[in-house]
């Protein structure tokens, strides 16, 4: 049995953190058997098995599992509310001589009570309050709480006012796989059992503030992540024979100039600013070495949102590419008036800027294209390796259009490479929206006037998070904007935009307290994670479904 106590969430995040489910493994299969293994022994579900599902992920070469299980609400009502949360975790190649103990916290913390921290992570295990482990906070600690919250509930679903899912998926750690299918998913059983989500609430977990800040937070909304690419096709010729062509690399470095953390290109709302973009990779495209000028080169990044749409970044996108180029081309002519100074050669550059968008440049080349280009694209992929990852597989597919493409002079394409994280905030407009701000306030005074606890509301949640997949908060044709332009669509990757597109579900993060996630001092705060989340989280499922 799962008991919804300080003993039963810690014993069933330890068998939780005992599976090895790193991301883009066999071990998220076992995770998701697992999860629904534990809920499946609860008596609840032994009478409604059809409320306990093993939800397949469309087109998933590893053949993973979303976990679906609803305690439905006595007398019956439509009002439903989500558990949410990813049962994958990152690898554990920084744990060094003690990999073998990342998923036994209780040993694993034993050990490192042997070994040189950092000072925050020692003080911490010196002080008895914590424990460390792959996946103690990030975040089996959080879907612990909610099958404890679950299980609580279907003890007695007379007392619900509202039903109450659990969503439990795979890959959020990588390219969030799990979720993007479980939206199809959620809205096929919207209909078939008669639900209306009016929230959906993750327990991701944050840590406690600063050390002059004794806050805790709660967050109303997740910050979105896209990521734009950028690829140069300048001029190959001879090292000697310089000024005939035009190097790739050097309209990518200007670009990097263009693009890397600046401010303007920084999106935000009201006081909370987010990181500036950043190049992610940046690399020629030739595979040996070569006395040529590099022709080919690549680069991406990595973009946050919380006001700005797929459309609105393309086009300052395109404006960043055309200043690069300018200025890559400035460079070349000032460059060259130096060098005719000094050899008496008339020198002159007379390079076009151009850009253009990846959707674009496809639509060139199907009207030129001597055969079906849908089904080239397919054989293509499909031939590429399956080492390559997603994104490389579409910066290979821009490379092969362009054998197509009849205009040969240099130019930069503008596309956008996966992943696609939408941004969704609490904008108030909906009563849905409003009865979830209602609720986190008086979340706020409970752990206020019960714990002695203050708490603030953060409108973002700065990491990126599966909440994201609740609702696109714009309109449909927005989205067109990253499907038209992104390599591969479909092919390589994909997201239900129409389903996307129709949810609106508000959502709220309302975690455990941990630290340092992704690194080998992940740990989880014990007192506050596991005698106070649980109930702020039931007070919150319980004021919400009273609204």
């Amino acid at each position: 049995m799962i008991e919804n106590n300080h003993e039963g969430i810690f014993k069933l995040m330890l068998e939780l953190v005992s599976v090895p489910s790193i991301s883009a493994t066999p071990g998220e299969i076992k995770m998701a058997r697992m999860i629904y293994g534990k809920l499946e022994e609860l008596p609840y579900f032994k009478n409604h098995p059809d409320y306990l599902k093993l939800l397949p992920i469309n087109n998933d070469p590893l053949e993973r599992q979303v976990v679906f299980a609803l305690v439905k609400a006595e007398p019956s009502v439509k009002k439903t509310i989500i558990l949410t949360g990813h049962y994958d975790v990152v690898a554990v190649e920084g744990y060094g001589a003690l990999k073998e103990y990342a998923f036994d916290p209780v040993e694993y913390t034993r050990r490192l009570s042997k070994e040189k921290l950092p000072e925050d992570a020692a003080k911490d295990l010196e002080s008895g309050n914590y424990i460390f482990g792959r996946g103690v906070s990030d975040m089996k600690c959080g879907l612990a709480i909610e099958m404890a919250l679950l299980a609580e509930a279907a003890q007695n679903p007379c007392k619900l006012s509202a039903n109450l899912a659990f969503l439990a998926v795979p890959d959020e750690e990588n390219n969030s796989t799990g979720m993007r299918g479980a939206v199809s998913h959620l809205m096929e059983l919207e209909k078939e059992l008669g639900l209306d989500y009016i929230a959906a609430i993750n327990c991701e977990p944050s840590g406690p503030g600063a050390p002059d800040d004794d806050h805790r937070y709660i967050f109303t909304g997740t910050v979105g992540k896209i990521m734009p690419f950028f690829y140069f096709v300048g001029k190959e010729t001879h090292v000697g024979d310089y000024f005939n062509g035009l190097n790739a690399t050097l309209m990518a470095s200007y670009l990097n100039i263009a693009l890397e953390a600046r401010p303007d290109f920084i999106d935000f709302k009201g006081s909370e600013v987010f990181s500036p973009p950043t190049c992610l990779k940046l690399k020629d495209l030739r595979d040996a070495y070569s006395v040529t000028l590099p022709e080919r080169a690549v680069a991406y990044y990595n973009l946050l949102t919380v006001s700005k749409s797929p459309a609105q970044i393309l086009e300052s996108m395109k404006r960043a590419a055309a200043e690069a180029f300018s200025m890559a081309v400035d460079h070349l002519r000032k460059t060259a008036a130096s060098y005719s100074k000094k050899s008496g050669q008339d020198i002159g550059i007379s390079w076009q800027t151009k850009v253009i968008t990846y959707g674009e440049l496809e639509e060139k080349v199907c009207r030129n294209f001597p055969g079906n280009m849908s089904e080239h694209v397919k054989h293509y992929i499909a031939s590429l390796p399956e080492s390559l990852d997603e994104r490389d597989k579409a910066i290979s597919l821009v490379g092969e259009l362009l054998k197509y493409y009849p205009d040969k002079a240099p130019m930069i394409i503008v596309g956008f490479l996966p992943p696609y994280y939408p941004h969704r905030g609490n904008l108030g407009r909906t009563e849905e929206e409003k009865n979830v701000m209602k609720a986190v306030d008086k979340v706020i005074e409970e752990a206020r006037q019960s714990y002695g606890i203050e708490m603030k509301v953060v409108e973002y949640f700065a990491g990126i998070t599966d909440l994201s997949y609740f609702g696109f908060q714009g309109k449909a044709e927005e989205l067109k904007a990253l499907s038209d332009n992104m390599p591969g669509w479909r092919e390589i990757y994909d997201i239900p935009l129409n389903e996307l597109a129709k949810l609106d579900i508000p959502v709220l993060n309302l975690g455990p307290s941990g630290k340092d996630d992704h690194k080998y001092t992940e740990r989880l705060e014990l007192s506050y994670s596991l005698n106070i989340t649980p109930r702020l989280l039931k007070f919150a499922v319980e004021s919400l479904a009273k609204s």
